[in-house]
């Protein structure tokens, strides 16, 4: 019998989540949205049986787990409301606007071991991102000195983009929350607990037009880099969301005996010593269907689907022994605030 999910959110779940969890044997039950004709058509379209604008009927269906993909201001609000109806919890990331929020969903989480609480950070089941961790705790590039992580993309660009909550740092808009979280996550899974040490944001745009067409201000980053450390080693990390570059999402690591690098996810290349970069070839599993195997976030999140399928369908945790806690996704919350503090200060 597979296992049956409710989704609410409709924008990221639409694009991604609810096709990558069907081809992974998740049984979509039910989707929740604000805007009643959006929720619908995504229902028929996806052979989904409820559709409804009221996020809380989802809480008292027969379903295992309710992920939660709506903006970050609300996950707050709906991730407690979902552990506290009995159900197993995704959360979208970033966990929520702040440090004391995180706390207190996990609060809510550590009171129900019983219950999954974890957040949507796929790309640990990648591949690439696990051969990578399986070559650094195997010594492969001994001691770690330096990483740098740099991802550039022309998502905020266009000024012709309306104002939304993207915009507006105070409902959880920003680059560093967007893309930063995903980055920050996977250096700590791979390497450990990450000390920032500065950090600088940067805006393309002042002001956008909402859907009204009055202008509005924009209070979140399009831009951000920070400094840190891993232990010993020195770190940087660029996002830039508003770049007129090639698009580039890659994580380097250098070692005393060799690099490693992560290329827009998807490539891995290992160097000894000072020799050249070789492709560390990897493979994704058939599950994933063509049209998601170029993006790794969509590949990963089918790989995600088929963990929790299989953790919930034979009751064992060592499917989702990679993925990320609500414990995970408070860490990074914490590193949020303190670039947010260093850069506006």
């Amino acid at each position: 019998m597979s296992t049956k999910v409710a989704i609410i959110g409709t924008g990221w779940s639409q694009r991604v989540q609810i096709p990558a969890f069907q081809a992974a044997g998740l049984e979509i039950v039910a989707v929740a949205g604000r805007n009643a004709e959006k929720t619908a058509l995504i229902a028929k379209e996806h052979n989904i049986a409820l559709a409804t604008t009221n996020w809380q009927e989802l809480l008292d269906l027969d379903c295992e787990l309710i992920s939660v993909t709506t903006p970050p201001m609300l996950h707050k609000e709906q991730a407690i409301a979902v552990l506290e109806a009995g159900k197993h919890l995704l959360c979208e990331k970033p966990l929520a606007l702040n440090l004391q929020e995180a706390q207190e969903m996990l609060a809510v989480a550590n009171k129900r071991p019983e219950q999954l609480a974890l957040v949507d950070h796929e790309l640990r089941f990648t591949p690439v991102r696990l051969k990578a961790k399986e070559l650094l705790q195997a010594g492969a590039i001994g001691r770690i000195l330096a990483l740098s992580a740099r991802v550039a993309t022309d998502l905020r660009i266009d000024a012709a983009k309306p104002w939304n909550w993207w915009s507006a740092a105070e409902q959880g808009g920003g680059i560093l929350g967007a893309i930063g979280s995903h980055v920050l996550d996977g250096i700590r899974w791979l390497l450990g607990d990450i000390h920032v040490r500065g950090a600088t944001f940067g805006k393309t745009h002042a002001l956008r037009q909402d859907e009204e067409g009055k202008p509005r201000e924009v209070t979140a980053e399009d831009i951000v880099s920070a400094t840190f450390s891993v232990g010993d080693a020195v770190g940087t990390m660029l996002v830039h969301g508003a770049s007129l570059d090639e698009p580039i999402d890659m994580l380097k690591i250098r070692g005393d005996e060799g690099t490693l690098v992560i290329d827009r996810s998807s490539k891995l290349y290992l160097g000894k010593g000072r020799g050249p970069l070789k492709e560390y070839v990897t493979q994704l599993p058939g599950i994933v269907p063509n049209r998601f195997r170029s993006n790794p976030y969509a590949a990963g999140t089918v790989l995600l689907g088929q963990a929790l399928a299989d953790a919930l369908e034979h009751s064992s945790a060592d499917p989702l022994e990679q993925a990320a806690s609500l414990r995970d996704g408070m860490a990074v919350q914490e590193l949020m605030d303190e670039i947010r503090r260093l850069a506006n200060t």
